[in-house]
């Protein structure tokens, strides 16, 4: 009797344990983990010189891609893809970024490129038609060398299709904090 007694204290415990730590640390969205990768691996090693190899020890290293590499990360379901000027966080079939997530970033990336660029505009032709959820914020001239920036496009409603791309094209010149931001 005494140890069926014992084994439901046991278990009791453990399930207040479980409940209490996911208060204590809870679990990031999917939306939080992919603005952590974009902003760790893609932005701060341009901004702030930090290396990404924290984060990227945490990722399945898959392929070498021309001229970069990529990983996949099994938290958010996403495959970052990272050369010399250009970063991406992208997510497809079978696990694409849900419409819902797709909004949740959004804001995300909005405060970053508010705080850490806010030389960048608003390029409303960054888009991928009426069914995807899409923003860019560029500088330079379509299709000039020296055309930089950040883009979000999310078509959760494509079918097979469906996916998200996150998107740092990195300036020709080094963008270091304490350059001058123009």
């Amino acid at each position: 009797m005494k140890k069926r007694i014992l084994f439901w204290i046991v278990v009791a415990g453990f399930a207040i344990g479980l409940g209490a730590a996911s208060q204590i640390w809870p679990k990031q969205s999917r939306a939080e983990r992919i603005a952590e990768l974009f902003y760790g691996i893609c932005l701060a090693p341009i901004l702030t010189g930090d290396s990404p190899d924290a984060l990227l020890s945490g990722l399945t290293r898959t392929h070498d891609i021309l001229g970069g590499k990529a990983w996949i990360d099994p938290q958010s379901m996403s495959l970052v893809e990272r050369e010399k000027r250009r970063c991406e966080i992208s997510t497809f079939d079978p696990h694409p970024l849900l419409y819902q997530d797709a909004e949740a970033l959004l804001p995300l990336i909005e405060e970053i490129v508010s705080v850490d660029f806010p030389q960048l505009a608003y390029d409303p032709m960054a888009k991928m038609g009426d069914e995807a959820l899409s923003k860019g914020w560029f500088l330079g001239a379509v299709y000039s060398p020296e055309r930089w920036g950040i883009a979000h496009f999310a078509f959760p409603d494509w079918g097979d299709s469906a996916g998200s791309i996150l998107m740092f094209a990195a300036p020709n010149r080094p963008l270091l904090r304490s350059a001058p931001l123009q």
